[in-house]
């Protein structure tokens, strides 16, 4: 199983009539989920996506996608921002669930867990067995949590020396991902 957990500092913890962008950018929160779970024609069951919305007004929500067992969503964002709307409005969806649990709390209870940084080791020659990714939004993870889970034990990551989007982020850990999986067949 792998893990692709986003921290949103400013995603809307409540129902909303706006675009994902201006909903406390919930488009981020679209795109790394769309990354995580989705390939051509498929749905990665191994795969959960896991957003930490912390924006207004009543955060922390704790959304939890499973690819297992996600059913009836498509990839375009209108359909997205329906389904984000709903859960936030305390509605349901086959595989995606809603708790106010915090990101501190989830991640006391990983094990093999990493983080994604310019100055972290870098990635060739890693080799995953159960991975938890953790990434920040626009802005980055918070420097205190990410104190704390490298204190956990946490290692920094590193996909070489540019900056990529959270979602470009994601879509090349499961191609790297994929890759080690097919080499073991």
């Amino acid at each position: 199983m792998r893990k692709f957990i986003l921290y949103s500092r400013t995603g809307l913890t409540s129902g909303f009539n706006t675009d994902l962008r201006e909903a406390g950018r919930l488009d981020i929160v679209y795109q790394c989920a769309l990354n995580s779970l989705f390939t051509s024609h498929a749905i990665r069951g191994d795969t959960e996506f896991h957003a930490f919305l912390y924006g207004r007004p009543k955060p922390p929500i704790h959304l939890k996608v499973d690819g297992g067992s996600l059913f009836d969503v498509r990839t375009d964002e209108a359909s997205w921002r329906e389904l984000l709307n709903r859960i936030l409005m305390g509605g349901s969806n086959e595989g995606v669930t809603m708790s106010s649990e915090g990101i501190e709390r989830y991640a006391a209870d990983l094990d093999e867990t990493y983080v994604l940084s310019e100055k972290g080791e870098p990635i060739d020659g890693v080799r995953f067995d159960s991975p938890s990714f953790f990434l920040g939004d626009n802005v980055g993870l918070p420097k205190k949590f990410e104190g704390l889970l490298l204190r956990k034990g946490a290692k920094l990551l590193s996909l070489g020396k540019k900056r990529y989007l959270a979602s470009q982020c994601i879509a090349i850990l499961n191609y790297r991902l994929d890759g080690q999986i097919s080499e073991q067949h």
